[in-house]
């Protein structure tokens, strides 16, 4: 008679673990992830995907966008994303090609296609027939966002819900931004309503909130700028009694000061109104590391600087 020999239940839990375990090891669910060029467009869509997607941001705080050049792994992680957004409008100049591309098989967002062309500022100045900085226009930011909302709904079916919520929640924060920055701006003397900034980034923001917008360079920070243009700004700053002038974030104030020393040489003390916060977030420390932060820290440097 021969002796059976019991292997206990236990062991052979333990070898189909061990089994489940060998081959692949990527998690049962793996993140979605979501690639933005700026981390404005990043926050936004950070507020409507749900808590399990990965949202990441190419850009930091401080990073010119007009000029950005994108490393080779960045293109890799782009390539590998679940979804691109961009803001478009030949934004992100240097990588508008492997943006295209990418978006020949992937799933690729520009925010800035997304909003009536008929709501965007025409110009002449620069890549593209419009100007790009559309997001200094909460309403109009919040009509892409909704919209962006609608088509990730429909990408990611198992979280429709969840976003739709969210960006019902999220543009409604938006609107009530809106209406802060028209108050705000309603103390400012109707006379002093003029913004003097680095380039001329805040079009969007002027035109919507009922200011005189002027850059001393032009929409894009490549573009180049004279001693006339210079000279012409100054006079116009003078003549208007102009008490602040802006710097950003992410712009040299080599011109701010230039018009500065001009101001000064025909007897207007020209003051700096503060930094504002154009192409970009600012960091953690700044006051403006989200969308609506940022929007209100502009808005109340903006009151500061020019409702004296």
């Amino acid at each position: 008679m021969k002796l059976r020999k019991y292997i206990p239940v236990g062991f052979f839990i333990l070898i189909i673990g061990l089994l489940l375990s060998c081959g692949d090891n990527k998690p049962l669910s793996e993140k979605k992830t979501v690639i933005c060029t700026t981390n404005v467009i990043a926050d936004a869509i950070s507020n409507i995907l749900p808590p399990d997607f990965e949202v990441k941001s190419l850009m930091g705080p401080g990073v010119d966008p007009h000029t950005y050049k994108s490393k080779t792994s960045e293109i890799k992680n782009m390539k590998n994303a679940d979804v691109i957004v961009y803001n478009g409008i030949d934004f992100e100049s240097n990588l508008i090609d492997a943006i295209e591309e990418i978006g020949k098989s992937g799933f690729v967002i520009s925010l800035g296609d997304l909003v009536p062309k008929d709501r965007l500022r025409k110009t002449t100045d620069f890549g593209s027939a419009y100007d790009p900085h559309f997001w200094h226009d909460v309403n109009l930011f919040s009509t892409s966002v909704s919209i962006a909302g609608s088509q990730l709904s429909v990408k990611f079916p198992d979280s429709k819900n969840y976003i739709d919520s969210a960006t019902n929640s999220y543009t409604k924060k938006l609107l009530e931004t809106e209406s802060y920055v028209r108050s705000e701006i309603a103390k400012i003397p109707s006379n002093a309503r003029v913004l003097i900034t680095a380039h001329d980034a805040f079009g969007y923001f002027g035109r919507s909130f009922g200011i005189e917008v002027k850059g001393i360079q032009g929409i894009s920070t490549a573009s180049d700028i004279s001693i006339r243009g210079i000279t012409e700004l100054t006079d116009f700053i003078v003549s208007r009694g102009i008490p602040a002038i802006f710097v950003e974030n992410s712009v040299s104030q080599k011109n701010i000061k230039s018009v500065i020393e001009g101001c000064q040489s025909k007897g207007l003390n020209l003051s700096i109104g503060g930094t504002l916060y154009s192409d970009g977030l600012g960091d953690t420390e700044s006051g403006a590391d989200t969308y609506i932060k940022m929007i209100r820290k502009n808005t109340n440097a903006i009151v500061g600087g020019l409702g004296k």
